[in-house]
């Protein structure tokens, strides 16, 4: 249940991120509405390399240090972004957000795999994971959005909810160890 958690977190800051792109870069930026597309498009991408990358290391690294990789990358993303005054700004943050995108994305269905029994569940649970993440995307942007925050305060919501699931994960590595043989 940690996992499936922390998932949440991750999957509702990445829908977050990609509904409120466009808005941010033309009413908090300043940019024309070009740019949102120019930094969606870059961000798109660069996962594709980011996806081949992260996998071939799923292969000799633990998946859940991955994922836990691909979770500080993503929260410096979101950092990143409540930063950005102009268009290279823009895109700099594109390069950890693909590499998180890609670790959480990529590697996270095969970490409910690996964590959960039965593949039609596991796979069912990653997949419902994102969709109940993508439904707090709105609850996220209605809280990061108050006057008092601006815009920005929404990327700082995301990167906050971020580093609660990065700390989830080591709860979840230790209760699916299996416990230590008595003495």
């Amino acid at each position: 249940m940690v996992i499936i958690g922390a998932f949440v977190l991750f999957q509702a800051t990445n829908a977050t991120a990609m509904t409120f792109m466009a808005l941010y870069v033309t009413e908090t930026v300043g940019l024309g509405v070009m740019w949102a597309g120019i930094v969606l498009g870059v961000a798109a991408a660069l996962e594709v390399p980011a996806l081949m990358i992260i996998g071939r290391l799923g292969d000799r690294i633990s998946h859940l240090t991955l994922v836990a990789v691909g979770a500080v990358l993503s929260a410096v993303y979101y950092a990143g972004l409540v930063l950005v005054s102009e268009p290279v700004l823009l895109l700099v943050p594109q390069i950890p957000n693909a590499l998180g995108f890609a670790a959480i994305s990529g590697i996270g269905l095969t970490l409910f795999q690996d964590l959960i029994p039965g593949a039609g569940m596991s796979t069912g649970l990653f997949m419902n994971a994102r969709r109940v993440g993508a439904i707090l995307s709105g609850p996220i942007i209605a809280a990061g959005a108050p006057p008092s925050l601006g815009q920005r305060g929404i990327f700082a919501i995301c990167a906050v909810l971020t580093v609660i699931g990065l700390v989830m994960i080591p709860l979840a590595k230790r209760l699916a160890a299996p416990p230590a043989e008595p003495g």
